[in-house]
Formats: structure tokens, C-alpha cells, sequence
């Protein structure tokens, strides 16, 4: 508020009886105060600083609970026959072990607290599976590693590429579209498909054992593309309720 006006509403606010140095006096006043009161513009934090900050807090726990999926892994591979075919058998777990991570907010029911803070839940979100992705893709690059060497072969590397990829979209996917419902019971309920999952992918290794021949990597790359579709479109999602500064999903 400029002096003159503060002037003129003071003014029309105490009258004509009074006094034009006291008037200028309290005008000089509230003004300063209003001064004193105005918030600084605080510099907002990149992203980029913004996610060594979540990998500080949270890297740990993802990349320590991918560590010891993977030595489970190891050890169950070591009880099988035909690994290839059980290879997405194993992905969902890698997916299971970063929930932690993703739904803590829920959890703690903390969307809240999330929704006014200046990083929006969009962000934070945004920034776990950053970190949930990379500890994932080193996982599921050390199990392809270990089946490699174990078959003392690189053949047919791109179909066991597949054969991760594929169940991996299909939980992440899911995982998202439980995380943006936003409701506490979504945590259990996503954590049942991802395990039931583990189930399907054995089923078809033993029931449709086809499935993992070179002629049906063409079936392997359309159902890539389809949950890639689906999984590309969750992010989109994610990254413009960022540029919003908004929430990703409902608060519960």
C-alpha cells in the first residue's frame, strides 16, 4: 500500500479533527511495519539438489532393500532348472522392495503435510522413482549378469531383457495407479497384485513354456510396448502435476 493511500484511508477513517504531523507520524509508522512484515523471496530449489536431498534420505533404504532382494534372488535361482523361463518370476520382488520407499507418506498419512510444503507430493514423488528405477535397473542388471555367467553364454541376451522389462512395467505400472489413488489400503492391495504376479509368471513358465522360445519374442515385444504406453503415461502425469505444483493423486 503506497503512503498516499494509506494517508487518505487513515484520513477518512479518524475524521476531520485531526492533526497533519501526528497523521504523517502514523502513516510513516504503518508503513514500516507493512515493510517489515513483506516475506523475502526465497530462492526455490532445483530439482536436481532437490533429489540429492531424497537420495540422502531415502537412497539407503531403496538400495539396501534391493540388495537383499537380490541375494534372495540369487539364492532361489540356484533351485532351478530352467532359469530363463523363471527370470520374470523374479522381477516383480525388485518392485515389491522399493514400496517401501514410495508409500511412506501413505502410510504415515502424511499427504497433507506433503501437499503444502514447497516441494509439491508430485516432486517428491517424482524424485523416489528416479532413485526406485536406477536401484531397479542395477538389480535386474546384476540378475541378467549372474544368469549370463551361469549359462557361460551371452545368447539371446535381448529375449531375457525382455523377460525383465516386461513383468517390471506391468508392476510398475500398477504400483503408480495405486500411489496416485492415494488411499491407505492401495498399500496392501498393490503389494498382493505384485506378489500374485510373481505366481502368474511362474505359471506360464511351467504351463506355456513356448512363451520363452526365440519364435515368440515378437509376443514379448508387443506386450513391451503396451505397458510401456501405460507406464510413460503415469510419468507424463506425474511430471505435469510437478509443473502445477500439485499433489500426485487424492489426499486420503
Amino acid at each position: 500500500m503506497k503512503d498516499r493511500k494509506l494517508e487518505a484511508y487513515l484520513q477518512s477513517s479518524l475524521g476531520q479533527n485531526i492533526q497533519p504531523a501526528r497523521l504523517k507520524e502514523t502513516v510513516q509508522l504503518c508503513t514500516e511495519l507493512v515493510k517489515e512484515q513483506r516475506m523475502p523471496q526465497e530462492e526455490r530449489t532445483g530439482f536436481w539438489r532437490y533429489l540429492s536431498d531424497v537420495f540422502r534420505f531415502e537412497g539407503g533404504i531403496i538400495f539396501g532393500l534391493q540388495a537383499v532382494t537380490l541375494l534372495i534372488v540369487c539364492m532361489l535361482i540356484g533351485t532351478l532348472a530352467d532359469i530363463p523361463a523363471y527370470i520374470p518370476v523374479f522381477i516383480p520382488l525388485f518392485v515389491l522392495a522399493v514400496m517401501p520407499a514410495l508409500f511412506r507418506s501413505q502410510f504415515y498419512g502424511m499427504g497433507e503435510v506433503e501437499a503444502v510444503t514447497r516441494a509439491s507430493g508430485a516432486q517428491i514423488i517424482l524424485a523416489k522413482l528416479i532413485l526406485s528405477g536406477a536401484a531397479n535397473l542395477i538389480g535386474m542388471t546384476l540378475l541378467l549378469y549372474i544368469e549370463m555367467y551361469l549359462r557361460n553364454s551371452y545368447a539371446q541376451l535381448e529375449q531375457f531383457i525382455l523377460y525383465c522389462l516386461v513383468p517390471y512395467l506391468v508392476c510398475m505400472t500398477a504400483l503408480l495407479r495405486s500411489l496416485r489413488l492415494r488411499r491407505k489400503e492401495n498399500i496392501a492391495i498393490c503389494a498382493v497384485a505384485i506378489l500374485s504376479s510373481c505366481l502368474f509368471w511362474g505359471m506360464l513358465a511351467r504351463e506355456l513354456p513356448w512363451l520363452y522360445e526365440t519364435s515368440a519374442v515378437g509376443l514379448w515385444f508387443v506386450a513391451f510396448f503396451i505397458f510401456a504406453a501405460f507406464f510413460i503415461k503415469e510419468i507424463y502425469f506425474i511430471v505435469e502435476m510437478r509443473k502445477e505444483g500439485k499433489i500426485y493423486g487424492i489426499i486420503s
